[in-house]
């Protein structure tokens, strides 16, 4: 069964790559998308964004502020500037698709509204053009319904796409949660076009760069009961051979060097710090470079985004306010929510545990949160408790709390507020008194001066262009951590033990499992692994970093892995625990 579900931090938010071009040749264009592009070219060559934007549509407006697309245009097309020529490549429903020449090739789709505004405009990294193929009669059938579901999805039509779906996949996946899912998607909208690669069971395999699409399965009924969408795997392999502080003269050297070589020599992948707990010892290896091209290999002291993972903190902070008798697990969150947010009906039998375990009935996000981006690299900075009271206003409750597992930044970042009211502390407070501190992790923070901490990690986006390290304020408990492998490390390890007794009976708590139906296990925060009942672990991932803690509870075994872009570092994690435990013991 495949689907298609989000487990970072970050929803990378729509890209926003407008642009101009010095000359327009394409070779059938309607003329007045033709002209509009040639006026886009004029605005964007002369550094007018402003006078750009007045050539956008409502609909456009509504979804990226003028200060948001003036930020973009500083940060994300600058950079790119000039761009030379564009050649018409197709037309696909009612999209221009042309390929740009300029610093990088890249693809830019134009379309307008009846008015004749700016409604799509964007670039993507431009990916060659794949030979056509000879489908057969079935995979045919299947692309046919791929290509239906894909423009469903880019008109934001989640209910239609779900009236396609087969029961199995229904069985999986049921309305409200796809609903969800398709909330994700719609942020990657319009999607790039999608190139057939070939079939595997059943299931079409597409490259919709930086996104591969996998579709099919289909029933009797003509129904798709497969649907994903991971990241595109670039598997082009670099010709120089990143640079390492592993040794090799051991079995365990030999193992991390496999799994983690095998990423850190594919194209795009930056660096990558390790640190691995075996047999009652620490270990550290370092990859590739802290920032592109700098040939500065990172250490066991480098400081990284760690994204989601920071939720296992707020969690344990949750069990450290239990354990003290501050509130139970059972407590509902209207007690310290102020009066005129716990009226909503819909917030009443909403639990602390549940904000933890991610079965409260929050989306991964509130709807309000797009209308506070400014930078689209910081889509959480100016997204206060404010807005967050007002979206907790107007919530409407759609599934049961407790009934259903539905990953929720929101729920986090509610908690972590919440915490902060009942010890009169903030959440930076919180963390170095209850859990830093007592770890001795000297190297993790909520927020980093890049003027005085030198040994950071440089982090990098899909383009693989430099971006900064995340900022939050009311999101901040579900992801604004940073740390280094040596402290990450020193964390997974509490998770085995610690000689802090508050800390370890917290711990102890956070472990024991709250939520199981039978396809998602979780404790407070942490995640366990289907088919192995003592792993636990949490993935991480912003804008620029992706992160992963793994943890077998019964080898005593602990993996963290922390690299500075967001392809599929997270993975390396997965696979480097899975490695260690078939070492023979």
């Amino acid at each position: 069964m495949l689907t298609f579900i989000r487990h970072y931090l970050i929803i990378q938010p729509l890209i926003i790559l407008m642009t101009g071009l010095a000359s327009c040749q394409p070779k059938n264009p309607v003329s007045e998308t033709d002209a509009i592009t040639k006026l886009a070219v004029h605005y964007l060559n002369t550094n007018k964004p402003d006078s750009l934007y007045q050539l956008t549509d409502k609909e456009f407006a509504k979804q990226i502020t003028q200060v948001m697309w003036v930020s973009s245009y500083k940060e994300k097309i600058v950079p790119f500037l000039p761009l030379t020529t564009v050649t018409f490549i197709t037309n696909s429903d009612s999209v221009s698709i042309y390929k740009v020449d300029g610093k990088i090739p890249l693809t830019l789709y134009v379309s307008l509204d009846k008015q004749g505004k700016l409604h799509k405009f964007y670039f993507e990294p431009y990916q060659q053009e794949i030979k056509p193929v000879t489908l057969s009669e079935s995979e045919q059938k299947t692309d046919l319904l791929a290509r239906k579901v894909l423009n469903l999805i880019n008109r934001r039509q989640a209910d239609s796409v779900y009236l396609l779906a087969g029961d199995d996949f229904k069985k999986h996946i049921d309305a409200v949660r796809w609903n969800n899912v398709a909330k994700n998607i719609f942020w990657l909208t319009p999607l790039p076009q999608a190139v057939f690669l070939r079939s595997e069971n059943g299931v079409n395999i597409y490259s919709m760069r930086p996104y591969e699409f996998m579709f099919g399965s289909i029933d009797k009924n003509g129904k798709f009961n497969a649907f994903a969408m991971p990241p595109y795997p670039d598997n082009t392999v670099k010709t120089q051979k990143a640079e390492s502080d592993n040794k090799l003269t051991t079995h365990l050297d030999s193992v991390v060097d496999k799994v983690i070589r095998e990423y850190i020599q594919t194209k795009g992948n930056i660096g990558v710090s390790a640190g691995i707990f075996y047999k009652g010892h620490r270990y550290f290896y370092n990859y590739g470079e802290r920032k592109k091209g700098g040939r500065q290999l990172p250490d066991a002291n480098t400081i990284y985004d760690i994204g989601s993972v920071t939720k296992t903190f707020t969690s344990t902070l949750l069990a450290i306010a239990v354990n003290q008798g501050k509130l139970t697990l059972e407590t509902p969150i209207t007690k310290y929510l102020p009066d005129s947010v716990a009226q909503n009906p819909a917030l009443k039998n909403i639990t602390f545990k549940e904000l933890a375990n991610h079965t409260s009935g929050f989306p991964f996000q509130p709807d309000n949160v797009s209308r506070k981006i400014i930078d689209i690299n910081q889509p959480f900075e100016n997204y206060d408790t404010g807005d967050m009271l007002s979206a907790l206003k107007h919530f409407k409750q759609t599934r049961q709390p407790g009934a259903e597992y539905v990953y929720s930044n929101w729920g986090v970042a509610l908690l972590g507020l919440m915490l902060e009211k009942i010890y009169h502390q903030s959440y930076p407070e919180l963390i170095r008194q209850y859990i830093t501190f007592p770890l001795k992790m000297n190297e993790t923070m909520c927020a980093v001066d890049t003027l005085k901490t030198v040994n950071v990690a440089r982090g990098y986006d899909k383009l693989f262009e430099p971006v900064p390290f995340i900022k939050m304020e009311a999101f901040r408990s579900a992801g604004v951590i940073k740390s280094s492998a040596f402290d990450m490390l020193a964390y997974a390890q509490a998770q085995l033990s610690t000689s802090d007794p508050a800390l370890a009976a917290a711990i102890k708590l956070a472990h024991q499992i709250t939520f199981d139906n039978g396809g998602y296990t979780v404790g407070l925060g942490w995640a366990y692994a289907l088919d192995d009942k003592n792993l636990i672990s949490h993935n991480g991932g912003t804008v620029g970093y992706h992160s992963n803690v793994s943890v077998d509870l019964g080898k005593q075994i602990a993996v963290v892995i922390l690299t500075n872009n967001v392809t599929t570092g997270d993975a390396v994690g997965v696979n480097l625990m899975k490695a260690i435990q078939a070492m023979k013991y």
